[in-house]
C-alpha cells in the first residue's frame, strides 16, 4: 500500500530494513543517511531512492533537522500503477541498493527543482487511497518524480564498477538536448566511440533501460511538465517533446502515465483549482 509523509526530523533513528521501495525527497536542514558503511547527506533538491532490504538509518549531529517527504511503495504498487518503463528502473536499482540524485535549484516548473516541488505538491500525505481518478493522478506524479531521479541518479559505489558512468551521463545530456531529433543508435554509439553492443549494454545497466526506451519516456516526462503548466495545445506539445506522430505520442503517454494527454492535463487542473 502507498504511503506518504512529510515531517521535520532530528531524531536519529536504528539501523533498519522493510520490504518497500523508500523514496526521500529533501526539501530543505540538513543530516545523513547511513547504509552498509556508506552515507548520503541530506540537501534541498536530493532524492534518495532505497531498495527493498537494504539495511539504512538516519543520523543526527546537534543542530541538525531536515525537512523530508517519504513515498514507499510495495512491489504490488510497482507493478499495478508504475509504467513498465519506471518498474524496469526500480528493478535495476534494487542492485545498486542506495542511488541519489541533485536537482538544479530553480522555481521554474520546467527545472527539475521547481518540477519536483509541483509533482510533490500532487502527493497527499497518509495511507493508501481510495478514489481511483485521484490513484491515477498520484501514480502520474510518482512516475514523473521516477523519471527526474532516474535522470539524474547516482550509484554510491565502487568505481571500478562503474568505469563507462561518466560516458554514459554524457549520452544522456546529449540525448535530453537532442529529443526533438530523429535518433539512430549507430549515429549516437560511433558519436560517443561507442560500438552499437557496447553502448547498448552500457546503456541500459547505468540506465535501467534501452537508448529507445529512454529517449520515449524523456520525451513523454517533458510533454506531461509541458501538458501541467502551459496552455499549449496536445499537438503543440508533442512536436515540441519530439513526437512527430501523435498516434505514437498518444500511446506512448498512455504507457507511461495510465492516462491520455488530455485526461492527464484535466486532472492536473481540477486538482490546481481546488488547491
Amino acid at each position: 500500500m502507498l504511503w506518504s509523509l512529510s515531517a521535520s526530523t532530528n531524531a536519529t533513528n536504528s539501523l533498519h530494513a522493510h520490504d518497500l521501495f523508500e523514496f526521500i525527497c529533501c526539501q530543505g536542514g540538513s543530516g545523513t543517511l547511513h547504509f552498509a558503511g556508506q552515507q548520503i547527506d541530506f540537501r534541498r533538491g536530493r532524492t534518495i531512492l532505497i531498495a527493498p532490504g537494504v539495511a539504512h538509518h538516519y543520523a543526527f549531529e546537534p543542530g541538525e533537522e531536515a525537512d523530508l517527504k517519504l513515498i514507499c511503495m510495495n512491489g504490488e504498487d510497482v507493478a499495478t500503477y508504475l509504467s513498465p518503463a519506471h518498474a524496469a528502473f526500480l528493478a535495476g536499482t534494487s542492485d545498486a541498493g542506495v542511488t541519489f540524485a541533485d536537482h538544479a535549484d530553480h522555481a521554474d516548473p520546467a527545472d527539475d527543482a521547481g518540477g519536483l516541488q509541483a509533482l510533490l505538491a500532487l502527493i497527499p500525505d497518509g495511507f493508501g487511497l481510495s478514489d481511483v481518478r485521484q490513484l491515477r493522478v498520484v501514480w502520474g506524479a510518482i512516475n514523473l518524480l521516477l523519471a527526474l531521479h532516474g535522470k539524474a541518479h547516482e550509484i554510491p559505489a565502487d568505481p571500478a564498477l562503474h568505469r563507462y558512468r561518466d560516458r554514459i551521463d554524457e549520452v544522456c545530456r546529449w540525448l535530453d538536448a537532442h529529443l526533438a531529433e530523429a535518433l539512430k543508435i549507430d549515429e549516437v554509439a560511433s558519436r560517443f566511440g561507442f560500438s552499437r553492443s557496447l553502448l547498448t549494454r552500457e546503456f541500459r545497466r547505468h540506465t535501467g533501460k534501452s537508448l529507445v526506451d529512454y529517449c520515449n519516456t524523456r520525451r513523454v516526462e517533458t510533454a506531461a511538465i509541458r501538458l501541467a503548466s502551459s496552455h499549449d495545445s496536445i499537438t503543440g506539445v508533442a512536436l515540441a517533446s519530439g513526437f512527430a506522430n501523435l498516434s505514437h505520442f498518444h500511446r506512448q503517454f498512455k504507457d507511461n502515465y495510465g492516462l491520455t494527454p488530455a485526461a492527464f492535463r484535466r486532472k492536473i487542473s481540477g486538482i490546481a483549482e481546488h488547491d
